[in-house]
Protein backbone atom coordinates (compact mmCIF):
# COMPACT_ATOMS: atom_id res chain seq x y z
CA UNK A 1 0.00 0.00 0.00
CA UNK A 2 2.94 2.48 0.85
CA UNK A 3 4.17 1.56 -2.84
CA UNK A 4 0.88 2.93 -4.09
CA UNK A 5 0.38 5.97 -2.50
CA UNK A 6 4.41 6.67 -3.04
CA UNK A 7 4.14 6.60 -6.92
CA UNK A 8 0.39 7.72 -7.11
CA UNK A 9 2.51 10.83 -5.63
CA UNK A 10 5.20 10.96 -8.24
CA UNK A 11 2.93 11.25 -10.74
CA UNK A 12 1.01 13.45 -9.26
CA UNK A 13 4.26 15.97 -8.81
CA UNK A 14 5.03 15.72 -12.45
CA UNK A 15 1.51 16.10 -13.47
CA UNK A 16 1.55 19.20 -11.62
CA UNK A 17 5.51 20.30 -12.95
CA UNK A 18 4.16 19.27 -16.10
CA UNK A 19 1.17 22.04 -16.20
CA UNK A 20 3.53 24.47 -16.34
CA UNK A 21 5.74 23.53 -19.11
CA UNK A 22 2.05 23.08 -21.10
CA UNK A 23 1.20 26.94 -20.77
CA UNK A 24 4.79 28.49 -21.31
CA UNK A 25 3.74 29.77 -24.92
CA UNK A 26 0.58 30.89 -23.27
CA UNK A 27 -2.19 32.26 -25.24
CA UNK A 28 -1.03 34.59 -27.64
CA UNK A 29 -3.16 37.17 -28.50
CA UNK A 30 -1.51 40.13 -30.44
CA UNK A 31 -3.00 43.81 -30.99
CA UNK A 32 -3.03 44.98 -34.32
CA UNK A 33 -4.05 48.53 -35.01
CA UNK A 34 -3.87 50.36 -38.84
CA UNK A 35 -4.82 53.49 -40.03
CA UNK A 36 -8.07 53.62 -42.28
CA UNK A 37 -7.00 56.81 -44.93
CA UNK A 38 -9.30 58.66 -47.37
CA UNK A 39 -7.16 58.92 -50.62
CA UNK A 40 -8.00 61.09 -54.00
CA UNK A 41 -7.43 59.16 -57.01
CA UNK A 42 -3.81 59.94 -58.26
CA UNK A 43 -2.78 60.76 -54.79
CA UNK A 44 -0.88 59.23 -51.90
CA UNK A 45 -0.79 59.05 -48.09
CA UNK A 46 1.20 57.36 -44.94
CA UNK A 47 -0.50 54.61 -42.80
CA UNK A 48 0.55 53.89 -39.66
CA UNK A 49 0.32 50.14 -38.18
CA UNK A 50 1.07 49.18 -34.75
CA UNK A 51 1.18 45.84 -33.70
CA UNK A 52 1.56 44.75 -30.11
CA UNK A 53 3.43 40.85 -28.66
CA UNK A 54 4.66 40.09 -32.37
CA UNK A 55 8.09 38.79 -32.80
CA UNK A 56 7.27 38.94 -36.92
CA UNK A 57 5.09 41.42 -39.27
CA UNK A 58 4.44 41.73 -43.18
CA UNK A 59 1.82 43.56 -45.31
CA UNK A 60 -0.61 41.54 -47.63
CA UNK A 61 -0.36 42.45 -51.27
CA UNK A 62 -2.46 45.36 -51.77
CA UNK A 63 -5.35 45.13 -54.31
CA UNK A 64 -4.33 46.16 -58.29
CA UNK A 65 -4.18 49.75 -58.28
CA UNK A 66 -2.90 50.32 -54.86
CA UNK A 67 0.61 50.42 -54.21
CA UNK A 68 2.38 50.11 -50.94
CA UNK A 69 5.89 51.63 -50.45
CA UNK A 70 7.87 49.14 -49.17
CA UNK A 71 11.75 49.71 -50.59
CA UNK A 72 13.90 50.67 -47.18
CA UNK A 73 14.06 54.39 -48.45
CA UNK A 74 10.10 54.75 -47.90
CA UNK A 75 9.10 52.97 -45.22
CA UNK A 76 10.00 53.50 -41.34
CA UNK A 77 10.06 50.47 -39.32
CA UNK A 78 10.49 50.61 -35.59
CA UNK A 79 12.35 49.03 -33.89
CA UNK A 80 14.26 47.54 -36.99
CA UNK A 81 14.07 44.10 -37.26
CA UNK A 82 16.92 41.84 -36.62
CA UNK A 83 16.21 40.08 -39.86
CA UNK A 84 14.04 39.72 -42.54
CA UNK A 85 12.92 37.48 -45.94
CA UNK A 86 13.64 38.85 -49.12
CA UNK A 87 10.49 38.76 -50.27
CA UNK A 88 7.75 41.00 -51.35
CA UNK A 89 6.04 42.11 -49.59
CA UNK A 90 8.79 41.89 -47.35
CA UNK A 91 8.47 39.82 -43.86
CA UNK A 92 10.44 41.24 -40.48
CA UNK A 93 11.21 39.28 -37.69
CA UNK A 94 12.57 40.48 -34.03
CA UNK A 95 14.41 38.24 -32.15
CA UNK A 96 11.49 38.72 -28.63
CA UNK A 97 8.40 40.05 -28.61
CA UNK A 98 7.98 43.35 -29.19
CA UNK A 99 5.80 46.30 -29.82
CA UNK A 100 6.26 47.54 -33.81
CA UNK A 101 5.03 50.32 -35.49
CA UNK A 102 5.51 50.36 -39.63
CA UNK A 103 4.49 53.76 -41.23
CA UNK A 104 4.85 52.95 -45.01
CA UNK A 105 2.86 55.53 -48.06
CA UNK A 106 -0.19 54.35 -49.99
CA UNK A 107 -0.59 55.73 -53.41
CA UNK A 108 -3.58 55.07 -55.61
CA UNK A 109 -3.12 55.19 -59.08
CA UNK A 110 -5.78 57.12 -61.20
CA UNK A 111 -7.44 54.71 -62.75
CA UNK A 112 -8.81 53.04 -59.54
CA UNK A 113 -12.55 53.09 -59.04
CA UNK A 114 -13.55 55.44 -56.18
CA UNK A 115 -14.99 52.97 -53.15
CA UNK A 116 -13.28 51.05 -50.65
CA UNK A 117 -10.36 48.88 -50.43
CA UNK A 118 -8.43 46.85 -47.85
CA UNK A 119 -4.62 46.55 -47.03
CA UNK A 120 -3.88 44.21 -44.55
CA UNK A 121 -0.90 42.47 -42.79
CA UNK A 122 0.17 39.27 -40.96
CA UNK A 123 1.81 39.04 -37.56
CA UNK A 124 3.67 36.13 -36.23
CA UNK A 125 4.84 35.30 -32.71
CA UNK A 126 8.59 34.63 -33.67
CA UNK A 127 10.25 33.92 -37.08
CA UNK A 128 9.68 30.24 -36.57
CA UNK A 129 6.21 29.51 -36.00
CA UNK A 130 3.17 28.54 -38.02
CA UNK A 131 0.53 30.69 -36.15
CA UNK A 132 -0.01 34.28 -37.57
CA UNK A 133 -3.17 36.66 -37.33
CA UNK A 134 -4.05 38.47 -40.01
CA UNK A 135 -6.06 42.04 -39.98
CA UNK A 136 -7.18 44.54 -42.47
CA UNK A 137 -7.94 48.25 -42.65
CA UNK A 138 -9.71 50.12 -45.17
CA UNK A 139 -8.46 52.61 -47.60
CA UNK A 140 -11.38 54.93 -49.27
CA UNK A 141 -10.56 55.81 -52.71
CA UNK A 142 -12.23 59.38 -53.41
CA UNK A 143 -12.90 61.24 -56.78
CA UNK A 144 -10.26 64.51 -56.16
Amino acid sequence: MNRRCFVAGLLSAGAVSLAGCAGDDGEWDPSIGGDTPTISRGDEATVTVEATDIGGFTFRPPPDGITLGLSDSERDVSPSPDSGEDSYPPTWFWSGRTIVTVMVPVAVAKSVETGEYQYGVTVYPDADSERSVRESFSVTVTDG
